[in-house]
């Protein structure tokens, strides 16, 4: 039998560590092959482009362009990749770039080589676990071609990208006789892209649709599914209201219901993109134009709810009277939080200040850039006094001059992206060390919290923030750099210990195993369940009593 070879890039500036990364991989992992070495972001991304690796091990500061620079211009060409993060850098900006660009490890230096094979294997399963899924699909798609299924899916796949002389399909496919109708693009972050959810698989979508018919969805409202390639899914929503905006009302609330599901119980965090509403099943190709369209032109995930020709359905805001103060008491309150480490304040007046720039006439694009850079240089000012130093490699001037020149040509969303980055590497700056003295008790505390209350369904990251008093978007990243473990991934596995624990030790029926771990549903838990054991709980009681005898 053949082996598989996986295809391996490395990019890193230092010849000694890129030479011995090599050295290592080819002596220590035979079904490795190193298909390049990179002395920076723009010929890793060459490579990357000419052979597509399946594996890339890569460092932070590198010249020309940097390690995470080249993953932004990866991800936009849409390169699969699986990605080691190789970096003296112990902080949590970078963490949290990291995973918003789907790096699969983070490694800090120096580590040993035990640490990079065990990183190496876990990616290695990984793909395994991918190719397995791939052949799967390819023969499950020979299997049915002809089927009942499948033809359905053409149908509603015709639908929706509009091709024409479509016939009126059947009361069982699409409710032609319904008052209205949308498109919602449902995807998964580069970050899930390992998910057992994968979008492709139609187990998974057939699951997502029982999921909305189970009690996520409004009983007046249809919905039919759809695989998308790249980890996506269509869901066909036709239902019955008095107006446009009660429908609307009830698709909104429904696919907040279903993200509030899917991340309670399977950890999967879910973006939901509503298409337009219209009243012709026929129109539904323009739907999902309209979601495509919005997908395509996203540059940040951080809302997982969106809704096109939003503005349309909301009460516009009030005019700005005098955006020339505004801005400049904004930019002062700004430079007061950066210097006192307030890192909660600066975002929301930052967010406060984008919403002015907003205001203004596109006319006026180069006063808004010539303003946000006016504040970096303040900023820059604060931080010089200060006597500071914002990275170890590069020179703060340095990032001055970088960051004033990306600013130049940004788009509004990219200038906000591009403070708030910098506004978390100056809050890092000044409470670094605290910082680092708090993180592993905070951890403990954290853990502490989750196995004491694993009992309550409504054990979120966002409730666990509430109660040590700290955002969700700081707990989540201080406890993946600490464990290696996302602190959902953590929850479901205390509750899945604990559940074969009971289920072991216990006489209790299996709905009683499923409140005291957390879950009101049954369905949910045996889906949890049998995703962490392999087996459904019942199956499990009864291999419990095959033992005994």
């Amino acid at each position: 039998m053949d082996i598989l070879m996986y295809k391996i890039l490395i990019a890193e500036d230092e010849s000694e560590m890129r030479n011995l990364l090599v050295k290592y991989i080819k002596k220590q992992e035979p079904d490795m092959e190193v298909i390049g070495g990179a002395v920076n972001g723009k010929e890793a991304l060459r490579l990357t482009e000419l052979h597509r690796p399946d594996i890339v091990i890569t460092d932070i500061a590198m010249p020309v362009m940097d390690g995470l620079e080249f993953l932004q211009e990866a991800a936009k060409k849409n390169i699969p990749l699986k990605v080691v993060i190789i970096s003296g850098h112990d902080e949590f900006e970078y963490a949290k770039k990291a995973i918003a660009l789907g790096v699969s490890e983070y490694l800090l230096k120096p580590f040993e080589p035990l640490e990079l094979k065990k990183v190496l294997e876990k990616i290695k399963k990984e793909l395994e676990r991918q190719n397995t899924l791939l052949d799967n699909m390819k023969l499950l798609k020979e299997k049915v071609d002809g089927s009942e299924t499948v033809l359905k899916e053409r149908i509603l796949r015709d639908i929706v990208l509009g091709k024409k002389e479509v016939p009126e399909p059947k009361a069982d496919i699409l409710d032609t006789e319904a008052d209205y109708y949308c498109i919602c693009l449902l995807k998964l972050p580069l970050y899930f892209t390992a998910s057992g959810w994968n979008m492709e698989k139609r187990d998974n979508i057939e699951e997502l649709v029982k999921i909305l018919s189970g009690g996520c969805i409004h009983k007046d409202i249809q919905v039919q599914g759809l695989g998308l390639e790249d980890n996506g899914a269509i869901l066909i929503l036709a239902g019955r209201a008095l107006e446009k905006q009660q429908f609307f009302y009830k698709v909104r609330e429904s696919m907040e219901h279903l993200q509030r599901s899917m991340e309670k119980y399977y950890d999967v965090r879910l973006i939901c993109i509503i298409g337009g509403i219209y009243v012709e099943w026929r129109k539904l190709s323009e739907s999902y134009e309209e979601t495509l369209k919005v997908w395509k032109g996203l540059t940040s995930t951080d809302k997982s709810l969106i809704i096109c020709g939003e503005e349309k359905m909301e009460t516009p805001s009030k005019g700005i009277v005098d955006s020339s103060k505004q801005i400049k008491n904004l930019k002062e309150q700004i430079l007061l939080s950066v210097r006192m480490g307030k890192g909660k304040e600066s975002v929301e007046h930052l967010d406060e200040l984008i919403q002015v720039y907003a205001s203004i006439s596109p006319r006026k694009t180069d006063f808004v850039a010539i303003s946000a850079q006016e504040l970096v240089y303040g900023i820059f000012n604060e931080i010089e006094q200060n006597d500071i130093r914002l990275d170890k490699k590069r020179t703060n001037e340095e990032i001055q001059s970088r960051l004033r020149q990306q600013l130049r040509n940004a788009s509004l969303l990219e200038i906000r992206e591009l403070l708030r980055s910098y506004f978390e590497m100056c809050h890092r700056s000044f409470m670094e060390s605290k910082d680092r003295r708090q993180t592993e008790v905070i951890v403990e505390h954290i853990k502490n919290l989750i196995e004491c209350n694993l009992e309550m369904e409504e054990l979120t990251l966002e409730w666990i923030a509430e109660k040590i008093h700290f955002s969700s978007t700081y707990v989540r990243q201080i406890f993946k750099q600490k464990t290696g473990e996302r602190i959902m991934e953590y929850v479901i596995r205390k509750r899945m210990e604990k559940a074969g624990g009971l289920l072991r030790k216990t006489d209790l029926k299996i709905q009683d195993v499923a409140e005291a771990c957390g879950y009101s549903n049954q369905r949910y838990f045996a889906s949890s369940f049998k995703k962490y054991y392999g087996c459904t709980p019942t199956e499990y009681k009864i291999m419990l009593k095959e033992e005994d005898y």
